[in-house]
């Protein structure tokens, strides 16, 4: 299995890369980013870190991604936080950032989720968990019972809200359209919105949060570009996504409207590497990012574990 052919890898790899842009700048303002603008990987800003460090977004995928290989397991995927919360494994250079989701924090520190709809805590989780789902229920994971109830304990580990169960069901089902091969991100977007409406049909707490996601949708630019619920922030990435057809300019337009830059653009990138592939994500990010030979060998490891799909 070569790089260029490793989906997992495109997708984890670009997700980190995004997080790694966004993290020099996250807290300023669309104004501060406009008259500075992001147009590579930059070092120290906001939390005085070396260029090419990564944040709580990829350290917690990381994390998900290698309790994952031994199937669905919550204490599991909660021990593997917690390793990196407390210990910084997977973390850059061994030691966590201290930029972390309050509800994700408290989870692993109290092991108790918590309703935070103006934070998306598993919603960063959710790229290593869609591989999962597609490789064990393919595209149908929200119409079987198993699939359902996994993705429900998957959301829950850290975050009860609505707001986080839409906006990480929306994101998942994208990126299975786009592991199934959907023509294009346009169509694996618009299927994956579908069928996450689909699934959310007449479920009293979900169903208004799916309307105000699609009303969201339809007037992306007037978006709030300091709000960090969920939903914002998937409207934000899409809109990027659906904007700007390659990895490069999607991610750094992603982050440019400000406020939570490495969330938006970790979350960007992760679908454009997964639909652009390798080739997209330039190299010279690929060479700056902290811990990149570790994050590709975790993804290898993966893909032998038979709970992820495996590129030959």
């Amino acid at each position: 299995m070569g790089i260029m052919e490793s989906r997992l890898i495109h997708g984890t790899v670009g997700f980190a890369i995004g997080d790694a842009l966004g993290l020099p700048v996250k807290g300023q303002s669309q104004a501060d980013l406009a008259a500075a603008p992001v147009t590579t990987m930059k070092g120290y800003g906001t939390f005085n870190q070396p260029a090419g460090t990564y944040s709580d977004e990829t350290g917690l995928t990381l994390a998900g991604l290698d309790a994952l290989q031994s199937g669905f397991d919550q204490a599991k995927l909660i021990a593997a936080y917690q390793a990196w919360f407390k210990n910084g494994k997977h973390a850059p250079y061994g030691k966590r950032n201290p930029d972390i989701w309050p509800s994700v924090a408290t989870a692993l520190t109290t092991g108790k989720a918590t309703a935070a709809p103006n934070e998306p805590g598993a919603l960063i989780r959710a790229l290593p968990f869609a591989f999962f789902a597609y490789q064990t229920f393919d595209t149908d994971l929200f119409k079987k019972a198993e699939g359902s109830r996994l993705f429900q304990n998957f959301v829950t580990l850290t975050n009860t809200d609505p707001e986080n169960m839409v906006a990480t069901a929306i994101y998942t089902q994208i990126a299975i359209e786009l592991l199934a091969d959907a023509p294009d991100l346009p169509t694996a977007i618009a299927t994956g919105i579908t069928k996450a409406g689909d699934y959310f049909a007449n479920k009293q707490a979900e169903q208004p949060v799916f309307d105000s996601f699609q009303s969201l949708l339809a007037a992306p630019t007037s978006l709030d570009a300091t709000a960090t619920d969920p939903l914002s922030l998937l409207v934000r990435v899409l809109h990027a996504l659906s904007t700007w057809p390659d990895y490069h300019d999607a991610v750094l337009h992603a982050l440019a409207l400000g406020g939570a830059t490495d969330t938006a653009a970790a979350l960007t990138g992760g679908l454009a590497g997964l639909a652009y592939g390798y080739t997209s994500l330039p190299h010279r990010w690929c060479l700056t990012l902290a811990e990149y030979a570790q994050i590709v060998d975790l993804c290898r490891q993966a893909e032998k574990s038979g709970f992820f799909p495996k590129y030959d």
